[in-house]
């Protein structure tokens, strides 16, 4: 299996706010790099900004811990929120 082949995916459940306003701050950094879309959300204004910074974190830290992956080489491939509560 290479490793190019296998996501590697962080997941944040029971964020509370509304989809419409967590889809804007997802829309911003699908298809970036992930140091870039980490330093990107550190800087937006939005308040659930945070939470999907922490999520994006985690993701790169699964990662490179679980699969060795290099950190420079990481980028966002999908992002997105579904309605839960």
């Amino acid at each position: 299996m290479e490793k190019n082949s296998v996501s590697v995916m962080a997941i944040n459940k029971n964020v509370r706010s509304s989809t419409r306003k967590i889809a804007l701050v997802l829309d911003h950094i699908r298809g970036k790099k992930a140091d870039v879309a980490i330093r990107d959300l550190e800087f937006t204004r939005k308040r659930i900004a945070h939470d999907v910074r922490k999520t994006v974190q985690s993701a790169v830290a699964n990662a490179e811990n679980n699969y060795q992956y290099d950190i420079d080489n990481l980028y966002v491939k999908e992002a997105y929120v579904g309605k839960s509560i």
